[in-house]
C-alpha cells in the first residue's frame, strides 16, 4: 500500500534535517511524500521551540483520520527517529535551493550547562554517524550540527575527511574553545570554516560563564597564534543568565583586546532588563563600538 505522507515544519530556521530523513525513508518505500496533502495517511510534524508546540497540536487536528507523529526538541524529552530513518541519507531534494549537506557526527555534549536543553533531550555525548552517511558528494559545502565537535575522539579523522573532499564547513553550533590545543588549532586553521550562509570564513565559539575566562581566552589565542585572523573568530556571549552587567562588559572588552568579534545572545529573550537589550544592540552592531 502506498502511503500518502504529509510533512509539516512548524518553526525551523534552517532546512529540517529530520523531515529530509523521513522523506528519504518513505520515498525509498515508494510512498508519496508531499508538503501538502488534503487527506494524508500519515502526518509528521516537526517542532523546534516549545512555545510553538500548541501550533503543532493544532495542525494535527486538521487531520483526524491520519496517523499523527509530532517530534522535535519542543517536546522537551528524548524523541529520536528509528535507526532505519535516522541513518539514511537525507532527501536534499526536499529543498530545491539547498546547496550543502548537513548532519550530526555526534550527539549530546560533555558539558552540562544549566541553561541548555541538550543533555535532557540528547543524553550523554556519543559518536553518531560518519560524515559520509549524510554528505552528498554533489555538494562541496557541509553544515555540521554537532553540539561539541571537538569533544569527539575522532575529530582528526573528521577534519581529514573534510579537507580531503575539499569541503567548506560550517560548525553551526560552534566549537568549544576550552578544548582547543595546539594540534586542534593547527588542524582547524587548515580547514575551510565558514559562517552558516557560507559567505565568509568564520569560526564560532561561545563564552557563557565568567569563570571560564582563562581556558576560553587561551583557546582563542591558540587559534590566532596559528595564523587565523581574529576577525574570522566570532564568540557568542550569553547575557542575562547568571552574569552581572560588569561581567558582561568585561567579557566583551577581553575579546576586543584580541580583535575578536563578540556577539551577544540574550537568555530567554529577556525584556525585564533594558541594559541587556541596549548592550546587545550596541555589541551586535560592531560599527558602533569600533567608532566609540
Amino acid at each position: 500500500m502506498v502511503l500518502k505522507v504529509l510533512l509539516v515544519d512548524i518553526d525551523s530556521k534552517i532546512p529540517n534535517l529530520a523531515l529530509m530523513k523521513i522523506s528519504a525513508y518513505h520515498k525509498q518505500a515508494e510512498d508519496d511524500v508531499r508538503w501538502a496533502w488534503a487527506t494524508p495517511d500519515r502526518v509528521y510534524i516537526s517542532c523546534i521551540f516549545s512555545e510553538n508546540l500548541p501550533n503543532a497540536r493544532g495542525v494535527a487536528k486538521f487531520y483526524p483520520d491520519a496517523d499523527i507523529r509530532i517530534g522535535g526538541p519542543a517536546l522537551g524529552r528524548p524523541n529520536f527517529l528509528p535507526d532505519e530513518i535516522e541513518h539514511s541519507m537525507p532527501d536534499y531534494a526536499l529543498y530545491p535551493d539547498l546547496d550543502h549537506s548537513m548532519g550530526f557526527s555526534t550527539r549530546g555534549c560533555i558539558r552540562n550547562c544549566p541553561f541548555c536543553i541538550v543533555p535532557e533531550i540528547e543524553g550523554r555525548f556519543r559518536e553518531h554517524a560518519p560524515i559520509n552517511e549524510f554528505h552528498n558528494l554533489s555538494f562541496d559545502k557541509l553544515m555540521l550540527l554537532d553540539n561539541n565537535f571537538l569533544a569527539s575522539k575522532l575529530w582528526r579523522e573528521k577534519l581529514e575527511y573534510i579537507r580531503d573532499h575539499g569541503l567548506k564547513v560550517s560548525f553551526n553550533q560552534g566549537l568549544d574553545a576550552r578544548l582547543v590545543d595546539d594540534e586542534k588549532a593547527s588542524a582547524l586553521a587548515d580547514t575551510q570554516s565558514y559562517n552558516s550562509h557560507f559567505t565568509s570564513r568564520k569560526y564560532y565559539f561561545a563564552w557563557d560563564f565568567i569563570e571560564n575566562e582563562k581556558p576560553i581566552l587561551r583557546g582563542i589565542q591558540k587559534m590566532i597564534d596559528v595564523g587565523i585572523h581574529p576577525q574570522r573568530i566570532m564568540v557568542y556571549l550569553l547575557v542575562g543568565f547568571n552574569t552581572s552587567h560588569r561581567q558582561d562588559y568585561h567579557r566583551f572588552s577581553k575579546l576586543r583586546e584580541l580583535d575578536v568579534e563578540p556577539f551577544v545572545m540574550i537568555y530567554n529573550n529577556r525584556r525585564d532588563d533594558p541594559w541587556i537589550r541596549y548592550f546587545a544592540r550596541w555589541v551586535n552592531r560592531p560599527w558602533f563600538y569600533k567608532n566609540f
